[in-house]
């Protein structure tokens, strides 16, 4: 599993808060805070939701009394607290780490100095961040606690009365603790991996980081009391959550074709629940490239099984499945010729054509193996039609093309409908010479109000739909969001944008959705930029543009952002191409070479290039249909020539599916006229193709690819 070998020293997770560290697996291994170098191919996940979790644990240590290593006396009252998270809450750390010389810490041999208020205090905001002060008397005591334990940030929040956050305050010890570490201070126990490595670290924090460490450190386990620890084996991932799921959010999201098969086997393997069902899906999904890289020879038999049977195997012609099992089978033949009748049975021969199913015949693999004389009987019958075996359904791909809102003229051409409808496209069918059909079918409706010139993502199977308009006046753009769970078929309703947006972009990058640029009123367009993140339910302002431009394009490539073209305020046109980070902004890269400006078009990801396609361009007077297309490369910042549009497309849905380029819909400057086109550009061919018409010409729609739906609706509406 070679590939996996190499996505796994990519990953090195560094696990790390904002700006310090916390500790989210083996607390020495894992939770660096160290920065990269600018040439450094590791990369840095954050689990967010980390100090509120490990801070909860280290409360119920203390509740339960484990661990706890620090008692102070005060006024015949008795408090025990953990010495490492009060030093990593002082601005004098050593006053609290003891040694086992001297066990008792320099702030436990003067606790008569304390009062239990002001004690209780300093305790509650080591523990939570926070503090409840009430009284002037009160205050003061809190104020001589922290002077004794040299509490800084407790004394500077209580003498100035401004409340800081919680969540600031915890990030801000655990980034202490981190400090710490770093050092070596306070470090009681030493974990011993099996290659011989060892690490010291703090026994209180691997307690608080996962159930295995915390059954080890404080069930009374021989370990418990042990200075050296060794680990053998990875027994459940340590039970350590938070790190689990970072692993997998990074070998979901890095998944490709030559690594999925190895990301389905190990998440077969350890039983990672949540990560099963997404690699399986790409596997399904990219299938013919899939079963011609090398690690699909390692998938394992059952596994392999399963995945022949499915019906949302995803395949040009059955003939790609038959080759697949020949090469695994191939691979091993001595082990695996006995499998083989049982995965030609998974085969679905009888969709095969005469020529295929002639080829078939011919395959060595077959004509040598005793073992298949009864798949070549098979065949033959099939070949001279006294086939009477059990007839076989086409599979059903797992992901179909959307149609997503847009407007369009109504039946009796008077006036411009927008549409709530999402359709979805069936089957292509393909007639005698060019003639081209699509059969759709109606999935459900957008919640109220119809929109156009919207965006559409797809984040975790779900589809979201933002933003756009809802009718042609100027307080008629819209900041609604809405969430569609294609497997529930249920719609939810979103915390609204931060801004009215339309003729923006969207983006998902790093489990995050950013809305860019656009316009608010016919007349002004947006410089700002806002994501949302769907584990907190929120919108939040980042970075804005270099310029207000609405009618742009954007996409992600290796996890960067780039945008393209648009217009400003004044309708003049840009040729420009950028990149954008939500923390820096933007850096330029090198302008579009065709024409001298582009708008309402679409940019997508072609490999490691981006081609822009559609839109209009500049002329003088006005603008024109914008036909030309090109490709830009990243690594020479250039920009190349590409096959060029049949037919115009401006302001259409674009997306990319399986390595192909859909352009939909939209309009012609040139003639003023919706588009109903549906053309797609395949590698392989190296020309844009028309697949056929939509069900209505919409313009200022969005596209996308769903997870199959099973939706019938009912009413049947093109509004």
């Amino acid at each position: 599993m070679q590939g996996m070998e190499d996505h796994w020293r990519t990953f090195r997770p560094h696990l790390h808060e904002d700006k310090g560290g916390a500790e989210a697996t083996v607390h020495s291994a894992a939770s660096t805070t160290i920065p990269l170098p600018e040439d450094s191919d590791l990369l840095c996940y954050t689990l967010q939701s980390h100090p509120q979790s490990l801070f909860s644990r280290l409360h119920v240590l203390r509740e339960e009394g484990l661990l706890l290593d620090c008692t102070f006396h005060v006024q015949g009252n008795v408090f025990r607290a953990h010495r490492l998270l009060l030093a990593a809450s002082s601005q004098r750390p050593q006053m609290f780490l003891g040694s086992k010389q001297k066990p008792q810490s320099e702030a436990e041999e003067s606790s008569h100095c304390l009062t239990p208020l002001g004690l209780r205090a300093a305790l509650e905001f080591a523990y939570s961040g926070k503090v409840d002060l009430s009284g002037e008397e009160g205050v003061q005591e809190v104020l001589d606690a922290c002077q004794h334990l040299n509490f800084e940030r407790l004394r500077e929040r209580s003498k100035s009365g401004v409340m800081t956050s919680a969540e600031k305050e915890t990030k801000k010890t655990l980034e202490n603790i981190r400090n710490l570490w770093d050092r070596g201070e306070g470090c009681d126990i030493t974990i011993r991996a099996e290659s011989g490595e060892s690490f010291p670290a703090h026994r209180l924090i691997l307690a608080a980081g996962g159930d295995y460490f915390r059954a080890l450190l404080c069930g009374g386990l021989r370990e418990s009391r042990e200075d050296v620890v060794w680990l053998r084996g990875v027994p459940g991932w340590f039970q350590l959550e938070g790190a689990l799921s970072l692993c997998t959010d990074f070998l979901r999201e890095r998944m490709d074709e030559s690594s999925c098969a190895d990301v389905l086997v190990l998440a077969e393997t350890h039983g990672l629940v949540q990560l099963v069902p997404a690699a399986e899906d790409y596997v399904l999904t990219h299938f013919q490239k899939v079963s011609a890289e090398e690690s699909f020879k390692a998938v394992p038999l059952v596994l392999l099984s399963r995945l022949l049977q499915n019906d949302s195997l995803c395949v040009e012609s059955e003939m790609e499945v038959f080759r697949a099992v020949v090469g695994w089978v191939e691979d091993q033949p001595e082990d695996r010729l006995p499998s083989l009748p049982d995965l030609l049975r998974h085969v679905r021969t009888p969709l095969l054509s005469q020529s295929e199913l002639q080829e078939v015949l011919r395959c060595p693999l077959l004509l040598g193996s005793p073992e298949a004389k009864g798949a070549v009987k098979v065949l033959k019958s099939l070949v001279n039609g006294s086939y009477r075996g059990p007839e076989c359904g086409p599979r059903t791909p797992n992901q179909v093309l959307a149609l997503v809102g847009g407007d369009t003229v109504d039946e009796d051409f008077m006036k411009r409908v927008p549409s709530r409808t999402v359709w979805s496209a069936q089957q292509f069918h393909r007639g005698p010479g060019l003639i081209r059909e699509i059969e759709w079918k109606l999935v459900t409706n957008i919640p109220e109000p119809a929109r156009f010139r919207h965006c559409v993502c797809l984040l975790n199977s779900k589809l979201y739909v933002l933003g756009g308009r809802k009718y042609y006046g100027s307080l008629d753009v819209l900041k609604s969001a809405f969430r569609f769970d294609v497997l529930q078929k249920k719609w939810e309703k979103l915390p609204d944008m931060l801004r009215q947006r339309d003729y923006f972009s969207v983006v998902c990058l790093r489990g995050r959705i950013y809305a860019l640029g656009g316009s608010w009123t016919p007349s002004r367009c947006l410089d700002e930029v806002e994501s949302y993140c769907p584990e907190e339910n929120s919108w939040r302002q980042d970075h804005p543009l270099d310029t207000a431009v609405y009618g742009h394009a954007a996409a992600v490539l290796e996890e960067q952002i780039y945008i393209s073209g648009g217009c400003d305020s004044q309708h003049r046109c840009f040729p420009t191409m950028c990149g954008y980070d939500p923390v820096r902004g933007c850096f330029p890269r090198a302008p579009m070479s065709a024409g001298v400006g582009r708008a309402g078009h679409a940019m997508l990801v072609l490999g490691s290039r981006l081609v822009v396609a559609g839109g209009l361009q500049p002329l003088c007077p006005g603008f024109g249909d914008q036909l030309l297309c090109e490709v830009y490369d990243p690594r020479s910042d250039s920009w190349s020539s590409f096959p060029t549009l049949p037919r115009p497309h401006l302001s259409p849905g674009a997306t990319v599916h399986d390595g192909r380029l859909y352009v939909v819909g939209g309009s012609s400057a040139d003639t003023a006229r919706d588009s109903k086109w549906v053309h797609c550009y395949d590698s392989k061919k190296g020309c844009w193709e028309n697949l056929g018409a939509m069900p209505f010409p919409y313009s200022d729609l969005a596209v996308c690819f769903l997870p199959s739906p099973d939706l019938p609706v009912k009413q049947l509406s093109h509004q």
